[in-house]
């Protein structure tokens, strides 16, 4: 079917509201449903992230390290170390892991931990997280292999030593350790790759001290295990935060009622912000269901979409107004004004949305991690701002409208029957 066929036909679309209206409904109830899901099975049933519950960050950088197959094995040994740390007593600080996400790519790849406790700030700064970022640091280490023969002994090492040991701290570690088992050390060399220390001594060495050797000579991987302490956010903070947020949702709503409301009418003004409510819940439900967290940039994205869906209704809405003054109009009640209003302003609707959504859709493909958090909910955003647009703010003001004229209408013959009676 051609594009000018189908904007020339009655859309019907007020006539069929109950199914469009359903669309979202269905939405709604399947997020209740993985809401009561993620609470009994992850004890939280929406993953909000530090801006709104308070807490702390620290990032593992593991480079090359971290593949798709290790990933999972590298979060539950960094949770089982944070949840684990102690103090000098023995007790446990009762850090919680709230979320595990991978940033970066190649030699840049990280993970990114967010975690809280129930412990005073001081404590957290002072206490807590100088002993987890040393307890991480301690488990991204380089072990070499040990070859033992006759009088010397060779250590091989997967990385070239100059990235790491400029000093010659390893040859010191290694000495003081062969001394210690009252072993001379004569000489040390080092291959001209840098990757394999030959140690020489002043007689023979026997396989058992390799395990020594071994110690003495592993180092920190200062590049694939670096470990760094991120944002961190007060309780106070995070809950100022969440009622900004709000407010600043509240007052563009009820701007935006204000213009339409004078603009247009107030039935057009309410029809559209409902409309505004539906797209804030979609994009909601999108994040529970996914379980994407919700920050700050999540909110930044509503407002963005808030301006992006009034822009598409006030289209729609200002067509209505133009068509209510036909000659056709007045004969005519308001769902079929609403339906023809629609059909005249849909390819315009489209084709905004296409437009921007394949803008939006290349910086959620090509963006960096922060990027596609805010790129992600705009998407649907774009998506639930057009579907109400076209329809669900039009069926809600033929609604309102026919239902008034038929109000009118009944009132208006009790007049006449009473005046008749007379």
């Amino acid at each position: 079917m051609k594009i000018s066929n189908l904007l020339d036909k009655d859309l019907k679309i007020v006539e069929k509201k109950k199914i469009f209206f359903l669309v979202p409904v269905i939405i709604v109830a399947i997020t209740a449903i993985m809401m009561l899901i993620y609470g009994l099975v992850l004890g939280s049933p929406l993953n909000l992230g530090t801006d709104f519950t308070g807490g702390y960050s620290l990032d593992v950088t593991l480079g090359t390290k971290l593949t798709d197959d290790n990933r999972a094995d590298y979060e539950k040994q960094i949770r089982d170390i944070i949840e684990n740390v102690k103090d000098e007593n023995g007790s446990s600080y009762n850090v919680k892991v709230k979320g595990v996400q991978r940033q970066g790519s190649a030699e840049s790849s990280a993970l990114h931990i967010m975690y809280n406790a129930d412990a005073e700030e001081r404590v957290m700064d002072e206490e807590i997280n100088p002993k987890l970022q040393k307890e991480l640091a301690s488990i991204f280490k380089i072990i070499p292999a040990v070859e033992i023969s006759a009088s010397d002994i060779v250590i091989e090492y997967s990385v070239p030593l100059s990235v790491y040991d400029s000093k010659k701290e390893i040859e010191s570690s290694v000495t003081s350790a062969l001394k210690d088992k009252n072993i001379t050390v004569t000489s040390c060399e080092r291959s001209s790759d840098g990757k394999k220390i030959t140690v020489h001594t002043s007689g023979g060495v026997s396989a058992e001290i390799s395990e020594s050797v071994k110690s003495a000579a592993t180092i920190d991987d200062r590049y694939s295990g670096l470990v760094s302490l991120g944002s961190a956010t007060s309780a106070s903070f995070s809950a100022e935060l969440l009622w900004s947020a709000l407010a600043a949702i509240l007052a563009s709503v009820v701007l935006m009622l204000i213009y339409i409301a004078f603009r247009f009418e107030l039935t057009s003004g309410l029809s559209a912000i409902i409309a505004l409510f539906h797209d804030i819940l979609i994009m909601f439900c999108f994040m529970v269901i996914f379980r994407i967290e919700i920050n700050s940039t999540f909110i930044a994205a509503l407002i963005t979409i808030l301006g992006y869906s009034i822009n598409n209704t006030i289209v729609i809405f200002d067509r209505i107004r133009e068509n209510k003054k036909s000659e056709l109009a007045k004969t005519s009640n308001a769902a079929f004004v609403a339906n023809k209003s629609v059909s005249e302003t849909l390819l315009r609707s489209l084709n905004t949305t296409l437009t921007t959504l394949l803008t939006i859709g290349m910086v959620a493909v090509l963006g960096v991690r922060d990027i596609k958090i805010f790129a992600l909910p705009i998407i649907i955003g774009l998506l639930a701002g057009t579907y109400s647009s076209i329809f669900i703010s039009p069926a809600i003001w033929a609604s309102w409208k026919d239902r008034k004229k038929k109000g009118s209408q009944s009132e208006t013959k009790e007049v006449k029957k009473a005046a008749a009676a007379q």
